[in-house]
């Protein structure tokens, strides 16, 4: 929980830190955002674009990661004060693999360019990625406020993003049975479906910072996983593909 400081200094650094934070959240959101547009309507451009900013998105990482390694050696917190800087580490750390998971997505784009996807498939993959970016907001707001409701509202939509991904799963693989002409691009969409619930993933841990930030301990109990992608096999007969649910 955040306390005024004796060294105004020093709260001013932390108000820094949190605000570059921000600035990086929102950077690394736009890129999740481009590169699934990449993706579902083919534009190589803009995958290409995501893809070279991603050395940006790692040097505003290596930057706050200096800066807040700075903050500790020149303040030598304690405490809350020292949870507070450590947390904002690991917020970095979640930021940089939300733009990787973007720059994952965008190369992808480019493999599945020439391939036309079911526009049902198109509107669940755009409705989960508006999902995890909508998360991902609110958790940077949760924490840039230390708003410990906001947080565990935000923590608690995962639970749906678990559900969906797992729904789009079962139909991308549900396709590649129907369809084994379209086996290889769609199994570029079950990775870049993963990834975009891997978004959600991190924001969850955004937002459960949000919350120790807010309160001084974390949120009671383990968070649902209700991802059942995992669970779905399936057998070959003959060059066939057989979906067991």
């Amino acid at each position: 929980m955040s306390h005024p400081h004796i060294v105004a200094a020093f709260d001013k650094e932390l108000q820094t830190l949190v605000a570059s934070i921000g600035a990086m959240g929102d950077f690394a959101g736009t890129q999740f955002v481009d590169a699934v547009h990449a993706l579902l309507h083919r534009e190589l451009e803009l995958s290409q674009r995501v893809v070279d900013q991603d050395r940006q998105l790692d040097a505003l990482r290596r930057d706050l990661s200096a800066a807040a390694a700075g903050v500790i050696a020149r303040r030598q917190p304690l405490a809350s004060d020292l949870d507070e800087i450590l947390a904002d580490f690991r917020i970095v750390e979640d930021l940089e693999r939300v733009g990787d998971l973007a720059k994952n997505i965008a190369k992808r784009a480019v493999a599945v360019a020439g391939h036309d996807f079911p526009e049902d498939i198109v509107a669940s993959l755009e409705q989960l990625a508006e999902m995890a970016s909508s998360q991902l907001k609110g958790a940077l707001a949760a924490y840039a406020v230390r708003d410990a409701g906001h947080a565990l509202a935000v923590r608690k939509q995962d639970e749906e993003i678990d559900r969906l991904h797992t729904s789009v799963f079962r139909n991308i693989v549900a396709r590649m049975n129907a369809d084994q002409t379209q086996v290889v691009p769609f199994v570029h969409l079950l990775f870049c479906a993963k990834n975009i619930e891997r978004v959600g993933d991190h924001a969850t841990h955004i937002a459960e910072a949000a919350y120790l930030l807010a309160t001084g301990y974390p949120p009671d109990g383990e968070r649902r996983r209700l991802d059942e992608s995992s669970n779905i096999t399936g057998d070959t007969f003959v060059g066939e593909f057989v979906l067991k649910p």
